[in-house]
């Protein structure tokens, strides 16, 4: 009886791993970028150059690829999906393009990486990846550039000059009310006599 139950255990354990799928080796691809430049400023244009790179074993088709910059929300957008038009990649091939985008200037942008997702087909099976290829820097704007330095000059210069007038009015003000002759009408005239 012990026999048959090692016996019915060792043939359960053998279909499950019969009927148990063997795991796929899937085709690693790496993503390369770089940018034109190192520090944006907010209302420039940045121009990234990627590569996706087929580092094998197998031969893949892919399909898009997607680019998430750091400010990326679904409330105002920041992703740019790019048809990779089914390219064929065998193992050491890339696929690359190049994407020109506008810094936004309203404040929400600032640094960090620039996430790369794509979809590529082994088969008739559907992959995705996901890498962080390169960064962008943006530059935050100072609380007091130089340039509103003149608004500032503008300013003092026009308070200094109403100081100036003021003074100049008090001190007439002044010296006329020390140097005031005595008024005497006619009547006071007649009662003095």
């Amino acid at each position: 009886m012990e026999r048959k139950i090692i016996l019915l255990g060792v043939l359960a354990v053998l279909t499950i791993l019969a009927l148990t799928c063997p795991a796929e080796c899937a085709a690693n691809i790496n993503v390369y970028g770089y940018t034109d430049k190192y520090q944006y400023s907010p209302g420039e244009t940045v121009t990234l150059k990627i590569w996706a790179y087929n580092e094998g074993p197998d031969e893949v088709v892919l399909k898009n690829v997607t680019i998430y910059v750091p400010w990326y929300s679904p409330m105002w957008g920041g992703n740019y999906t790019i048809s990779a038009g089914n390219a064929v990649l065998g193992k050491g091939q890339n696929w690359t393009t190049t994407v020109t985008f506008t810094i936004p200037v309203d404040g929400r942008a600032y640094s960090g990486a620039i996430t790369v997702e794509g979809v590529y087909t082994i088969g008739s099976a559907g992959y995705t990846f996901r890498r962080y290829p390169c960064s962008v820097n943006i530059a935050q704007p100072y609380k007091y550039l130089l340039v509103d330095m003149d608004k500032l000059l503008s300013l003092i210069t026009v308070q200094v000059v109403l100081t100036i007038v003021c003074t100049i009015i008090l001190a007439a003000t002044i010296f006329l009310s020390m140097r005031r002759p005595k008024v005497v009408l006619g009547e006071e005239l007649g009662k003095t006599e």
